[in-house]
């Protein structure tokens, strides 16, 4: 792909309505797309494919109910990220990461969970979402 500027190597994605977490540590489907300009995110597997060699912001926002639990930020289905979340009585709850890493083009990216949980999700808010930045360029 031609990149006129290399902010267009980024997305942001969110879930636009609640939905039951898969679990088992796969990814989660953030379905309802911001912005995906060169399409590197694929909004039906949840995967990031890294365009171009470079630093990257990777963020992951899970707003959701129901259980305690933990979510990944894996790059090739290695964990580089986790969030663990207790919640004790059952109510709402909100974690998020933030991690800046140096990804090869080519790199896979996921953001992931290890439960069954409700994510909380709405068309007009991002309660639970991803985004990735390409900030620097190798």
């Amino acid at each position: 792909m031609y990149y006129t500027d290399y902010r267009d190597a980024g997305f942001l994605a969110y879930v636009d309505s609640s939905m039951q977490a898969r679990g088992g540590q796969k990814p989660v489907i953030f379905s309802k797309v911001e912005y995906n300009n060169q399409k590197n995110y694929n909004p039906v597997t949840g995967v990031y494919s890294v365009p171009l060699d470079g630093l990257y912001l990777i963020h992951v926002r899970i707003y959701g109910e129901d259980n305690d639990a933990t979510h990944f930020i894996r790059v090739n289905g290695e964990e580089v990220a986790i969030t663990e979340d207790y919640n004790p009585n059952n109510k709402l709850q909100s974690s998020s990461t933030s991690i800046v890493l140096h990804l090869k083009k080519g790199d896979q990216l996921t953001a992931d969970v290890n439960f069954q949980r409700t994510l909380s999700g709405s068309p007009d808010s991002m309660l639970s979402s991803f985004g990735v930045n390409l900030f620097s360029l190798d």
